[in-house]
């Protein structure tokens, strides 16, 4: 071998172990980055399990677990078709007519979303919405999914109506969940109506409790460690980047009440697969700060998707718990209390 063919050989083999070297650091330095950002997460998640109940100076209305009750059966028939849909849209009108309200219709290409609004005594503070899908899978009559988050969001629509709040308050039925959230994607396309809001409530499945140890289920991106073996408490997932809206369901936290497990989720839920299945995930997408209420539907609940999710699989007190802790959150984000010796203001938007 000549002396330029091993100059050659010398200088592809330090430019080989350059790089493997380069690889061998580069990868070095992302598994320490993903092992610190693990850290930081599972220190939120500490820290907001440490949240405390805390009662509000002004008690929040309490829920009416007959009035919910009579939403649930009145809407647990099969929502899939035009005609199905068509009935549930019916029924949430008429019901937010006789509450005083003037609800609208957002037409898109599949479906018609209903929407509603309280409209609050500062204008200069943004705006809270509260939403939950109407439409169910074919041939099942939806009583969990999601005809108890719809009767949440109803009786939430009567408590609002009787008692006035800084935030504005709005309602959205959202149509074409089970179909890749149709309704809500078309909401959240519009800067119109995202542009004001500072935060939003989904309430999605929340009406199912197990007793059984080993009965709840966790996905696999989901650390087990987090989530009890018993199906009965209440999922709040978050965005991390906004934490007040999941400590005001910590504050809400009773025991008298389903426990509380609050989530917070990085990176939109891209991480979390199973985070992203409502009608929460498009407003993370435009970065308004959103959270899923849900009692974790199929990692919970037999009767999923299926013509046997009735209401007579349902906990009756555990949907009125669901729905009084859902109460108490909304009114706390929805009357911020300004800082002593200063006139009140807009807080900081919890908006990233």
């Amino acid at each position: 071998m000549t002396r330029r063919a091993w100059a050659g050989f010398a200088l592809l083999w330090f430019l080989a172990a350059a790089v493997g070297w380069s690889w061998y650091l580069g990868e070095r330095e992302s598994k320490a980055l993903e092992a610190a950002k693990l850290r930081l997460w599972r220190a939120e998640v500490d820290r907001l399990a440490a949240v405390k109940a805390k009662p509000l100076p002004s008690p929040p209305p309490q829920v009416s677990g007959a009035r919910l009750w009579v939403d649930v059966t009145a809407l647990a028939f099969p929502r899939a078709t035009d005609e199905g849909r068509s009935a549930a849209r019916k029924h949430i009108a008429h019901t937010l007519q006789g509450l005083g309200y003037r609800p609208s219709l957002l037409g898109f290409s599949g479906g018609v979303n209903v929407l509603a609004e309280r409209k609050g005594t500062d204008p200069k503070l943004k705006a809270i919405l509260v939403g939950a899908h109407f439409d169910t899978v074919p041939n099942s009559p939806g009583a969990d999914d999601n005809a108890t988050g719809v009767a949440v969001a109803l009786e939430l629509a009567r408590l609002v109506a009787q008692r006035d709040t800084p935030r504005t308050i709005r309602f959205a039925f959202f149509d074409g969940e089970e179909r890749d959230l149709l309704g809500s994607r078309a909401y959240a396309a519009s800067p119109t109506r995202t542009g004001d809001l500072a935060a939003v409530i989904i309430a999605e499945m929340v009406g199912f409790r197990c007793r059984t140890k080993g009965c709840q289920k966790v996905p696999s991106s989901i650390p087990r460690v987090l989530v009890p073996e018993t199906g009965d408490f209440l999922a709040v997932v978050g965005d991390v980047e906004s934490p007040s809206l999941l400590v005001a369901f910590r504050h809400a936290s009773r025991p008298d009440r389903p426990p509380v497990y609050v989530l917070p989720v990085t990176e939109r839920g891209t991480l979390m697969p199973d985070t992203r299945r409502s009608d929460h995930a498009p407003f993370w997408d435009v970065g308004v700060s959103a959270v899923m209420v849900t009692d974790t539907a199929n990692l919970r609940t037999p009767h999923y998707h299926k013509a046997s999710d009735r209401p007579e699989t349902l906990d009756r007190s555990f949907l009125t718990g669901s729905a009084q802790i859902i109460t108490d959150a909304l009114f706390e984000m929805a009357s911020p209390t300004p800082v002593k010796g200063t006139p009140p203001h807009p807080p900081p938007s919890p908006v990233t």
